[in-house]
């Protein structure tokens, strides 16, 4: 019998989008964790996304939405 995955996200940090302005609990530093690592990106996506945000992270909705930006604009 497998045990409930628990997160203590009180050592973590919450942050504003840095598009949206919407507060986020920012799990970068558990990267295994991240709602990010979720969402599939191609190498030229990530970079565009990165230049985009100019590396900062952003909230699961604004990065789908840039993910969707991305596959046009690195067609």
């Amino acid at each position: 019998m497998s045990m409930p995955v628990t997160h203590n996200y009180e050592k973590h940090d919450i942050v504003p989008c840095s598009l949206c302005s919407e507060t986020f609990v920012c799990l970068c530093n558990r990267a295994a964790d991240c709602p990010c690592a979720q969402v599939n990106l191609s190498r030229d996506e990530s970079e565009w996304i990165s230049w985009q945000t100019g590396g900062d992270c952003v909230c699961i909705s604004c990065l789908l939405k840039l993910r969707g930006e991305a596959r046009l604009a690195v067609v």
